[in-house]
């Protein structure tokens, strides 16, 4: 049975996901991109997901991101809970967004979030008083205007930052993203997204 905290909004630098998980089905093992405290195993949550832009965009035009993610939960006899944020490193001289949007696999619009730039780029949370169940399957949605002046391509990266095998005590305690990412085994996944961009 799984259990999850749900979600009331939903914001850019992408979004924190919050949820609890007691005994699933067998999943395959994750594989993290890099990680910022050193932790000898797998993420507990592998995400995989397909990233996609605006292909043509003019200068100081709008360009729209969508991230089309699969969260598989590895089994486990006791509960654990897991966060994520969902966002990365936009064009140079991009505005950064207010908010992420989240869709369910048919399109429904679920909520939205706010985002927030940090050292490593723009991340988007979603608060742990949330009030539905975050989807396993979605598409999150991320939408920037580009720089007025700059080369002929708008390179972003983005992807999904989480941290898991958190008790419930510590989930409770709704770290910050900088002291989870300290305290507790965190992941990184990033794809490159290119827009060319029209003088």
């Amino acid at each position: 049975m799984r259990r999850a905290v749900g979600l009331t909004a939903l914001t850019a630098g992408l979004a924190l996901v919050a949820v609890a998980l007691s005994p699933l089905a067998p999943a395959q093992a994750a594989t993290c991109v890099s990680s910022v405290k050193k932790c000898e195993r797998d993420p507990l949550v592998k995400i995989k997901f397909k990233a996609k832009g605006t292909p043509r965009a003019h200068q100081g035009g709008r360009v729209t991101y969508t991230l089309d993610y699969t969260m598989t939960w590895a089994e486990s006899f006791a509960p654990y809970w897991a966060s994520f944020w969902v966002g990365g490193s936009l064009p140079k001289g991009a505005k950064t967004p207010r908010s992420a949007t989240l869709l369910s696999p048919s399109g429904k619009r679920l909520a939205t979030f706010p985002c927030h730039t940090y050292r490593d780029g723009v991340w988007c949370e979603i608060p742990s008083d949330v009030s539905h169940p975050v989807p396993y399957r979605g598409t999150i949605v991320l939408k920037t205007t580009l720089a007025r002046h700059g080369g002929r391509t708008a390179t972003a990266k983005l992807g999904f930052d989480s941290v898991d095998g958190l008790g419930q005590k510590d989930y409770e305690r709704n770290y910050s993203r900088t002291t989870s990412r300290d305290r507790f085994c965190a992941f990184r996944t990033a794809k490159t997204v290119v827009t060319k961009v029209r003088r």
